[in-house]
Formats: structure tokens, sequence, C-alpha cells
């Protein structure tokens, strides 16, 4: 019996692609004409102008301008497209792109992000070491994004980074300039209120990662970190940062209709990995099971790891059908957390972000910048198919962990 009803669903669905190939597409209906370039794929409509470094760029965005038409007055809003290749060595270039940044212009690097790490030492940055389940994916195709906000003579800034595919990543880089640029990018508070000895929580940078379609079927992580140094600490011997985790999983259930759904996220911190002085204050959340929501206060407290004011943040987030496990190491300045996802709930089905949060203390050192070393991970898993069901299999497979590891730089 169970072999003739395997036999009908599959003469139903055989059946069923004779039908849709027999009906064209909605492209094919309309009779419309998607645009493509010589290299295959269709063009970017960027309403914003794209000024570019590189020979390849026009190939990706329909309104493009080489540089040498980027007048010196010019003030209408534009993105700068830049191939590192072409950059690199070149000492005009490389000014070049550092004004664009200072005006506040979107820049955007395929392959080395040097170009801007190297011009703005001291500044924010954060880049990518390592990257798991891409399958042979070259990593000096990484696309970076970068822009910068003055605010109290310091420079805020935000950056981009996608491990897509070249062609996926530039259009979402593109988008993400689109979104940060004057004044589309808003107002948003870069400070926390000051306290009566004048201490507060100054923003700093923002991190946005996407791995886009590079993990499909499975899903697609985002990270949207904030980073908070303290200003008017009291101190000349430290400097602490405030790090505001924001890690987002939306599983190929909801991208793709995949049935994969998000069983287990992983994020870390760590301090000293590439600094010896760098100190761990405080992390939270610790290990919860059996709550709908966290919370996380993080900061510094008065006479206490060398802190001589009192400044904390505090936030959370809800976690049904979701266990956090504190994985941290206070021997080795590790603030590390485990949420385990229940993958046959809603919660595993539909995009879900977690929030975990750390303060971080290094020595205060004139020219030195601080390192260190940030992880975010996902894994997933989907039910058995329908044919394994019909066969007796009842399994759930899992995918492995997926990450991305970032060395984060400040000053």
């Amino acid at each position: 019996m169970r072999q003739k009803v395997v036999w009908f669903i599959l003469g139903v669905l055989v059946g069923s692609l004779f039908v849709v190939s027999a009906h064209p597409t909605g492209s094919e209906a309309s009779g419309s004409n998607i645009q493509h370039t010589t290299l295959g794929i269709q063009k970017i409509n960027n309403k914003v102008p794209v000024y570019y470094i590189g020979e390849t760029f026009p190939e990706y965005f329909k309104n493009t301008l080489q540089i040498s038409q980027l007048s010196k007055s010019a003030d209408i809003p534009h993105i700068l497209v830049v191939n590192s290749t072409c950059a690199k060595n070149n000492s005009y270039l490389k000014e070049l792109v550092k004004k664009e940044i200072l005006s506040g212009t979107p820049v955007i690097v395929v392959g080395d992000p040097k170009i801007i790490s190297e011009t703005f030492k001291g500044q924010f940055f954060a880049k990518l070491v390592t990257v798991s389940g891409l399958n042979g994916k070259n990593e000096k195709k990484t696309v970076y994004g970068y822009i910068t906000y003055p605010s109290r003579g310091t420079l805020v800034s935000k950056e981009f980074i996608s491990i897509d595919t070249e062609t996926n990543a530039l259009k979402e880089a593109y988008a993400w300039a689109v979104r940060n640029i004057a004044p589309n990018a808003g107002n948003f508070k870069l400070t926390t209120d000051a306290l009566s000895s004048g201490a507060y929580w100054s923003y700093r940078s923002q991190l946005d990662f996407t791995s886009g379609d590079a993990w499909k079927p499975y899903g697609k992580l985002n990270v949207r970190t904030i980073y908070y140094k303290l200003i008017n600490d009291g101190s000349s011997q430290y400097d602490w940062y405030d790090i505001h985790v924001r890690q987002q999983s939306v599983p190929g259930k909801e991208l793709w209709n995949s049935d994969w759904r998000t069983s287990d996220m992983y994020t870390w911190i760590d301090a000293n990995y590439h600094d010896q002085d760098g100190f761990l204050c405080d992390y939270e959340p610790t290990t919860t099971v059996g709550t709908s929501t966290v919370g996380v206060a993080i900061g510094v407290v008065a006479g206490v790891k060398d802190a001589q004011v009192s400044v904390s943040q505090s936030w959370s987030y809800t976690t049904p059908d979701v266990r956090v496990y504190d994985e941290g190491d206070y021997s080795q300045e590790l603030a590390k957390w485990w949420h385990d996802i229940a993958e046959d709930k809603a919660v595993g089905k539909q995009t879900y972000q977690i929030e975990p949060g750390a303060t971080l203390r290094f020595r205060e050192t004139p020219g030195v910048v601080h390192v260190w070393e940030e992880g975010y991970g996902v894994a997933y898993a989907r039910p058995p198919s329908l044919w394994e069901r019909l066969s007796g299999q009842w399994v759930w497979h899992y995918s492995g962990s997926k990450w991305v590891e970032f060395s984060i730089s400040m000053g």
C-alpha cells in the first residue's frame, strides 16, 4: 500500500511539471526586456550616481561616471565604488578616497580593504578574517562599505561587509549606502545621557554584516553591532568600550521556502586575542533557561576594575523557546554565548534576533590602536521530507555551524 501511495504522489508531481512548463513565466508573459550586461548580469538601476575606480563597474550599474568626472566642488550626493587592486598603489587615488570618506560620501570597496583601514588608522574598522561554509569562496572579493559622520570633533562611522557573490554584494552594498547617506540616515542618538560626573557612552561605530545568499538554502546571517566609547571616564590609564550585539538569523524557510529553520546561534567577543592588555569587564546575559525575556546590563562601576565613574547601559530581548548558555571564560577574557533555538517551534521558522553585550577595557596608550576579535555563527535544521517520512525516516537534518570572524580595531 505504501509503495502505491508513493508512486501516485510521484505521478502527480511529474504531471504538474508539464502543466507549469506550458505556461510562460511572468517576464515572458509581459514581454518585458531586462537589461543584461556582457557579463550576463542584470544592472543595478541606481538613482544615486556612482563614480568608480576600476574597469568592470559600469557592467553592474546603469548610472556610472569615471572618477575623472568628479568635480572638486561637486556636492551632489553620490557613491564611490573602488576596485582595491586599481587603487592600492596609487597615492592620488588613496587621497581621493580619503577626501570622499571625510566628506560623508559612502565608499564601497571590492577586495582588500586596506585603502580604508590604513588611511584611517585609529578609526573604527572591522576586517573579515575567517569565513566558514562558503565552498571555496574567494575572500579577496569580499565587498566592504564605509561612511562617516562628524560628531563633537570625532568621526562616527558605519561599515558594511558582505560575503555574497560580487554581483549580489554590490547590490546589497549600494542599497546600504543609499540608506545611510545624508539625509536618508536620519538622526540617530550619538550619546547616552551624561551623568552628573560628565561621563557618558559615546556612539562610535556600527558594523553591518550580511551573508546574503552565500549560505543558501539554509538561511541568512545579519549583524548590526553598535560600539560605544566611555567619555570623561576620569582615568588617564584606561579606555572602556561597550558592545551592543544585534545578531539576526533569517531561516531558509522564510527566505526561500526551503524548510531549513534556525537551530543555534553563536556569538563570541575575545578581548585579548590580539592585545594582551585587553580586559573583559562585564558581559550579559548569563545562562538563562525557561524565560521569555532576558535582560542585559553592562558598563563600569566606580572603584571596580579601575573604573573612576559608574555608567551603564541596559536593554532586553525575547527568548521564546530559546535556551541561552553562557560559555564565557574570564581567565581568557572571553565572552561567549550559545542560543539553543527550538527549530520545531515558531522561533525557528521565523526571523529571530539576539542582543548580548560586553564591556571591554584597554590600556590607554597614545598612538596605539586597540584590537579584539568577534565571531558570529548560526546553524540550521530541517525536518524529514515527505519522501523520507513515507519511507519511515523521521530524522531531522542539521547543517553544521556557519560563522564569520572579525578583527575589530578602535582608537
